[in-house]
């Protein structure tokens, strides 16, 4: 094999897997290979920095209902991740008591704000999440995505 048909072949290598690389963490942590096993020397050289990401969606209704089910699932850290510290705290406060039984019931807008409404199937009780619409909806917005439900509001 002639050595320019050799180097374009190892680049046309080289490119593939690089390429497939790029596909595998475009796709995000669902995708992701555990790095347990991995030499020392890919590590990041933060290696405190949680490798694991939140996923924000654009749709702020599918963004309270990301809290809603964290809340749920009583992981703690999404929930912060999803809410301000004021609602983190209240949703703590309110407590787990039929906590996985909330349905969405409606949602709406008003002055840049998207309020999200849900109910409990048990207890009948309502609450109403608040989000900044313009905020949430733009991926780009650096204050925005993270801790965006700003308000709750329960109602027996």
């Amino acid at each position: 094999m002639k050595p320019t048909i050799r180097n374009r072949a190892a680049a046309l290598g080289i490119a593939t897997v690089a390429g497939l690389t790029g596909v595998g963490l475009a796709t995000g942590p669902a995708m992701a290979a555990d790095a347990s096993g991995a030499d020392s020397s890919s590590q990041s050289a933060a290696s405190n920095i949680d490798t694991q990401s939140v996923y924000y969606p654009t749709n702020t209704v599918k963004y309270a209902d990301e809290l809603v089910r964290a809340w749920g699932q009583g992981a703690t850290d999404r929930v912060e991740a999803f809410a301000s510290p004021q609602v983190a705290e209240e949703l703590a406060d309110h407590g787990d008591d039929n906590v996985t039984h909330w349905d969405r019931v409606g949602a709406e807008g008003a002055a840049g704000t998207t309020y999200v409404d849900y109910e409990n199937t048990v207890t009948g009780e309502k609450m109403s999440l608040g989000l900044p619409t313009e905020a949430v909806s733009d991926p780009d917005s650096e204050w925005g995505t993270p801790n965006g439900v700003h308000k709750v509001q329960f109602e027996d």
